[in-house]
């Protein structure tokens, strides 16, 4: 279950999240629309733990996620903008994961490959078209068992 009460984070003097309060039962999936600068992937930060909120309360199964690896662990987030490696291909890259993400699992990860034929684990990441680079995060964050 994700839970977060009145979070709010500012930058400078610009509200990018005002008293956000909202929760989510575990199972459900939900979607978070709105303009640009309306303060979606902050919030998303927040969930994820890469951001600490100003103000306000953000709980993972009622546990705290900034620092804490425990919470993060159960979390996948795959942003617009995906971090790789510059020369790494995807192969490179689940070594990579397997190394700092002890509940990643490299069996489940070949089975998901088998499900994307078209993702080249040989290739070099970057040069991915962007469809392909977010079935590479989305095979390597599942993989996480989040």
């Amino acid at each position: 279950m994700l839970k977060t009460n009145e979070l709010c984070k500012t930058f400078k003097d610009q509200k990018a999240v005002n008293k956000v309060s909202l929760s989510i039962p575990k199972g459900c999936v939900y979607g978070i629309l709105g303009p640009n600068g309306a303060g979606k992937s902050t919030l998303l930060r927040h969930v994820t733990g890469i951001f600490r909120q100003d103000r306000g309360e953000l709980l993972v199964d009622g546990e705290k996620v900034f620092e804490n690896p425990v919470a993060k662990a159960k979390l996948a987030f795959i942003p617009d903008d995906i971090f790789y490696f510059r020369q790494a291909n995807l192969k490179e890259m689940k070594k990579y994961y397997e190394g700092i993400y002890p509940t990643f699992d490299p069996e489940l990860f070949d089975k998901l490959m088998e499900c994307f034929p078209a993702v080249d684990h040989k290739r070099n990441i970057r040069r991915m078209s962007k469809g392909m680079q977010k079935q590479a995060a989305f095979l390597l964050a599942i993989s996480c068992k989040p």
